[in-house]
């Protein structure tokens, strides 16, 4: 799903990320994520996709995922293929984002940018997919006094994930099950909701 256009205020930048998996032997998927440096302009230390601000040489928002793939891990953009957009989203640090899914044959070298990523996280799809990974997290919102969002999150031994992250690697989930997706109309609601 697309946002309408005008869903967004004026003043959010559009970004893209990849979610990228590959495989990783005795039938097991593997998908990278990265913990992100203090030097970062929003969600410093937090988990994400590799993914950023779109730019005007970009020759689509897929182009700018990759590019920034390769930016941030190193990953060749020629090893990589497209196999879908996810639905839209949004961030509170005012960026409209804009999903892929891509897919690589074999493990990648990866060279992570150290301006960018303090650590790469390798997650097995199979573990992350058990009803035991999946968690609520809590998060005291900025506005509100002492009101609370609760939002979805992921835990495997070695890392964990909250937020946008979460709530992108859930529709993942529901794409590979084949399952119907809500995420987009949800995350519409939501941003009514908080009065973006």
């Amino acid at each position: 799903m697309q946002f309408p256009a005008g869903t967004l205020p004026e003043r959010y930048k559009t970004a893209a990320v990849l979610l990228c998996f590959w495989p990783a032997g005795d039938d097991r998927v593997e998908l990278v994520m990265t913990r992100r440096t203090d030097n970062v302009s929003s969600h410093q230390g937090q988990v994400s996709f590799p993914g950023g601000r779109v730019d005007d040489a970009d020759l689509s928002y897929a182009d700018a995922a990759l590019r920034e793939t390769w930016e941030e891990l190193g990953i060749a953009s020629e090893l990589i293929t497209i196999m879908g957009r996810l639905d839209d989203a949004w961030s509170r640090y005012g960026h409209h984002v804009i999903p892929y899914v891509g897919w690589l044959e074999q493990r990648p070298p990866l060279c992570p940018n150290p301006r960018e990523v303090a650590e790469v996280l390798i997650a097995d799809m199979a573990t992350i997919m058990r009803p035991e990974a999946e968690r609520e997290h809590k998060v005291v919102l900025p506005r509100g006094g002492n009101s609370t969002h609760v939002t979805k999150a992921f835990e495997w031994d070695g890392g964990y994930v909250w937020g946008l992250t979460a709530d992108l690697l859930l529709e993942l989930i529901l794409w590979i099950r084949g399952e119907p997706s809500n995420r987009g109309h949800a995350r519409l609601e939501r941003m009514q909701k908080f009065g973006v």
